[in-house]
């Protein structure tokens, strides 16, 4: 019985110390989720003001814009922007990245991975090329790295190395719900702009709308590129707060089933004390 109620004690002791560790976490990524959630509010405006006004210049032009980006070129290579963790412990939220990737990035040529969890991973099952520059860059959030990595894209588009680029990242809709999305970036198409706003089909755009709508996409896909990373990193720090707190929740009550087993250990060997003792006086 003793060694019994020892082997309890010793497993109390071990969940604690887990689940000091797993509440400590849960306060980390909290703390995060509310940074990242305010930078996500934050960067929403500028975002919507880009779309609205390349919305407004299709809407307006139309089928009169020669742009190199409105077009689907007939040769190069797919690429994706895949955005994934670089810690793990954050739930379902890799897993369902990956199952998006499997279904989406069949015929791809290269995937661009931020995440180190991403890297690995395709570096493992995708059979095309894949491009670790800016795996630091959900860790970062560096906005400059993502200037970089658009004019990068832009330029091997108009060259027609490459032929459509796409970006798979994680929609935060509260801190319980995180859909996987895939969204084709180029070539742009008016209905991929959809905006609350009427326009007037009489704007002008100076000097014209072909040269603003040059000057607007390389800014459009940098507030994209930069929203969708924030708003990953927001539902991967929700995600990694939610399975923490259910870790620490599972461990008190754990230990509130252990602590009743010890208890009725030690109650037995209490009792199986005083009937030996009891016996004893009542043989003499």
């Amino acid at each position: 019985m003793a060694g019994q109620m020892q082997a309890i004690k010793r497993r109390i002791k071990s969940i604690e110390s887990t689940k000091k560790i797993t509440r400590a976490m849960e306060l980390v990524a909290s703390s995060k989720l509310s940074k990242t959630r305010n930078q996500l509010n934050d960067m929403k405006p500028y975002y919507t003001q880009v779309k609205d006004t390349c919305a407004q210049i299709l809407s307006s032009a139309g089928n009169d814009i020669d742009s190199p980006y409105l077009v689907l070129n007939n040769k190069g290579e797919d690429v994706y922007i895949v955005i994934t963790s670089t810690l793990g412990l954050c739930g379902g939220y890799n897993s369902n990245i990956f199952k998006q990737v499997e279904a989406s990035v069949n015929d791809a040529k290269k995937i661009i991975a931020i995440g180190n969890k991403g890297l690995n991973q395709f570096k493992k099952h995708f059979k095309g090329e894949v491009d670790g520059t800016y795996v630091d860059l959900n860790t970062t959030l560096d906005f400059r790295s993502v200037v970089r990595l658009v004019a990068s894209l832009l330029e091997g588009y108009k060259k027609k190395e490459i032929k459509s680029i796409h970006i798979v990242y994680t929609e935060y809709v509260n801190d319980l719900t995180f859909v996987p999305r895939d969204v084709t970036l180029l070539p742009l198409k008016a209905e991929d702009l959809v905006s609350d706003k009427k326009f007037h089909k009489d704007t002008l755009f100076e000097p014209s709308p072909e040269s603003v709508l040059g000057s607007l996409i390389p800014m459009y896909l940098q507030a994209v590129i930069y929203g969708y990373l924030i708003e990953s990193v927001t539902a991967e720090n929700a995600s990694r707060r939610t399975s923490m707190k259910n870790a620490t929740d599972n461990a008190n009550e754990l230990t509130d089933e252990l602590l009743l087993k010890y208890n009725q250990a030690r109650q037995s060997a209490i009792t199986s004390e005083v009937s030996e003792i009891v016996a004893g006086a009542n043989a003499q």
